[in-house]
């Protein structure tokens, strides 16, 4: 196990606000430039003033083993913030030097005076590139300063930044395919400036750029089979990272910062197809990543330049589609963050998910679809994202003047949380006469901090353009789960269809068949072929595994409720597989749903298995958690109790073990995973089944708790899903 220190290359650029050390190891520091206020313009002639700007430090490093990180700080601090805060790094401030310690690599920042100042740390995983800086397919930057302006990649050919490079250039690849651009090096795009055609006014102009050209750090034109991975790009003038028409890019590890310049954007994507993002650092001035149609900057007939970009060398790249953003950290410091729009001129725009995502600072609404051209956006998911809220957000503002300053105007002013417009835009739209909608929308634990109310907009356009079928799952705001949304929380105007709220556990509340009294405990354990010479296989598990005959509510077996017949629950659907492999084996059910009801004390149920853990066990296969009480869950005295009883079960310590997830989603579901993980166990995830009609009984039982039970399809889903983990164990 080791840690590496990346070289620093001195640059004009020079900010000196931390001393740092790592393992005892002095940590040289880079400097980029960053925006201090949210205010933006349309554009007045000129780059944006230097006043509206900080610098700030940023520290490079790659590691596998735990690292200890020591700050002093440039002047005196009450307290200091790790974000995002998810990673759970609670650092000591003690005579002005921070300490804490990192387990694994991440990216992050450490903020002793808010916003401002920040020291962002980004620690790689240790790299593995196979590249030969001699093979002439590669373009090769060593350490040190490299002023080159335009690097055109071509097929095959890979851009290789190494640590300690600092190379001042945009790159550019068009009709290219197998091309990588990797490294831990910077890519500076600071001598990037614009080309003024002519004088214009700096007062009152309400357009876009008008008499300036400028290029964007990374563009990529219908290119496929891309890698991008490692490197830090600072300074971008325009877009970081701009994709068209592109299929099969993957950006890993990419660190972004230095935005300040006018629509710096992070990664903004046109009409581009598989793409995954992942293990990104991206604090942009304008929009963070977005997935976008093609826009309106063309010259002359803007229908007639899409027109002749979507449909190109016999090829259609009319839609954008199958993109994945996942464990990307987000600081923007005016625009979106996680974004559908606001150009969007595509036919389809469809199966787009972010997932894992930590937005650390905003200004603007994080999580937005803006659809303002023709796509029909569909299938598009926002999960398990946090929002970190500063008690105090600065409000985004436009300037008007050139002698204009910044200044809070709104102390409780807060962005939306979510929003879904399908809308016309004057600018935007292009006078573009086609309007798209927005439906099958998707956002799911959705975690808020701060001590501000999230609100959430949702509006459509007419009566045929509307934005519907909108699925709010779970917004937790400081570790609490909102039953409800507050009135007037959602934002909607006429054209909107079916916008609903649900908990994360709404499913868990369909059950209604009670967990007491489910069996008498005579019938607690059960028995198939216990002399059996073969394998000795386990269920543990609650109404899904066994409930007795209950004619109040409707249920007439002895098997897993509500499986059709007994050879049709997931149990017995087990057993016959392993008589397969094992013609003798021998069987025990262990019914615990009063160890679930009692679970924080789940020590006084254990004489009731006492059949079972005589058994003499090989196999234990734990499928339960439904009616532990989701109130107040207790996941430490959970995960206690779980442990003794798997040791009461298995007294000679034999055994082996499957565990699975609810049926249903549970707020004990993490507990499992954590238990299994810490145990290196098998787990089994079953909470996407509970979703799903089909995998009930709807329909066949006039009780709604029994009829959300698994039915027959779902027995089998549930089997055939615990068998794969127990074949190799049987």
């Amino acid at each position: 196990m080791s840690f590496h220190l990346y070289p620093v290359t001195p640059t004009d650029l020079s900010c000196g606000d931390y001393t740092v050390t790592v393992n005892g190891i002095p940590a040289p520091t880079d400097t980029a430039r960053v925006s201090r206020v949210p205010f933006n313009r349309r554009w007045p002639g000129h780059q944006r003033s230097i006043d509206q700007t900080e610098l700030v430090n940023f520290l490079s490093l790659a590691s596998d083993e735990p690292l200890t990180f020591e700050i002093t700080l440039p002047e005196p601090a009450d307290s200091v913030v790790i974000r995002p805060a998810a990673l759970g790094i609670t650092p000591t401030l003690t005579d002005g030097v921070v300490t804490f310690t990192l387990d694994h690599p991440a990216y992050f920042t450490v903020e002793p005076y808010g916003r401002n100042r920040a020291l962002h740390i980004f620690c790689d995983p240790m790299p593995s590139y196979a590249v030969d800086p001699a093979d002439p397919n590669v373009i090769y930057y060593g350490p040190r300063e490299h002023d080159v302006g335009q690097i055109n990649l071509q097929s095959g050919q890979t851009l290789f930044l190494d640590e300690g490079a600092v190379v001042y250039a945009c790159v550019s690849a068009t009709d290219a395919e197998n091309i990588r651009i990797l490294g831990r090096g910077i890519l500076d795009n600071s001598r990037n400036q614009e080309h003024i055609l002519f004088p214009v006014s700096a007062e009152g102009n309400d357009s876009a750029i008008n008499n300036a050209t400028r290029q964007h750090t990374l563009q990529l034109e219908y290119c496929n089979h891309v890698e991008i991975d490692g490197i830090t790009i600072r300074d971008s003038l325009v877009y970081n990272i701009r994709p068209m028409a592109c299929q099969d890019l993957h950006i890993a590890n990419v660190k972004i910062i230095g935005c300040w310049r006018y629509n710096s954007d992070g990664i903004d994507m046109h009409n581009c197809r598989d793409v995954l993002i992942e293990n990104c650092f991206l604090r942009t001035f304008d929009d963070s990543v977005c997935i976008k149609g093609f826009d309106c900057y063309y010259e002359g007939n803007v229908e007639a330049a899409v027109k002749a970009a979507m449909y190109r060398n016999g090829k259609a790249y009319d839609v954008f589609r199958d993109t994945l953003v996942r464990n990307c950290v987000i600081w923007n410091d005016w625009g979106k963050c996680l974004e559908i729009g606001a150009e969007t001129r595509a036919e389809e725009i469809c199966n787009i998910r972010f997932e894992d995502c930590h937005i650390i600072h905003v200004t603007g609404v994080p999580l937005d679809c803006y659809n303002i051209d023709y796509a029909d956006v569909h299938h598009v998911s926002w999960k398990n994202c946090t929002i970190e809220l500063d008690d105090t957000i600065p409000n985004p503002q436009i300037q008007n003047r050139d002698s204009e300053e910044y200044e809070i105007t709104d102390p409780n002013y807060c962005p939306g949380l979510i929003a879904v417009q399908t809308a016309y835009h004057h600018e935007y739209s292009a006078g573009g006469t086609r309007r798209g909608q927005c439906r099958e929308l998707l956002f799911q634990n959705i975690r808020v901090t701060g001590r501000h109310a999230p609100h959430l907009t949702f509006e459509g356009y007419d009566e045929t353009h509307l934005t519907q079928n909108i699925l709010v799952e779970s917004i937790v705001v400081n570790g609490i789960e909102l039953d409800t949304l507050p009135e007037g929380a959602i934002r909607q105007n006429a054209f909107t269809r079916n916008i609903t709220y649900r908990t994360a556990y709404h499913q868990l509340a369909q059950n209604t068949v009670s967990a007491s009294r489910q069996l008498a405990e005579t019938d607690l354990v059960k028995f198939e072929n216990p002399d059996g010479t073969g394998p000795r296989v386990m269920f543990v598990g609650n109404s899904i595994t066994l409930h007795g005959f209950k004619p109040d509510i409707g249920w007439y077996g002895h098997w897993g409720m509500a499986a059709s017949e007994k050879e049709k629950d997931y149990v017995h659907r087990l057993m016959a597989k392993v008589r397969e492999k094992a013609p003798d084996a021998a069987f025990s059910i262990c019914q615990v749903a009063s160890w679930e009801r009692q679970y924080k004390e789940g020590s006084i149920t254990h004489h009731l298995f006492a059949e079972a853990r005589r058994f003499g066990a090989d196999l234990i296969v734990m499928r339960f958690i439904e009616n532990c009480p989701g109130a107040d869950f207790d996941a430490a005295a959970f995960g206690r109790e779980l442990g003794l009883l798997l040791d009461y079960l298995n007294p000679t310590g034999k055994a082996k073990f499957v565990l699975s997830t609810g049926f249903w989603r549970h707020p004990g579901d993490k507990a499992i995973t954590d238990f299994a993980k810490a145990h290196d166990l098998p787990l089994v995830p079953l909470g996407d089944l509970g979703e799903d009609p089909a995998m009930k009984a709807i329909g066949l039982f006039d009780h709604t708790g029994v009829a959300n039970h698994p039915g027959d399809l779902g027995m089998e889903h549930i089997a055939n899903r615990l068998w794969r983990e127990m074949e190799p164990l049987v």
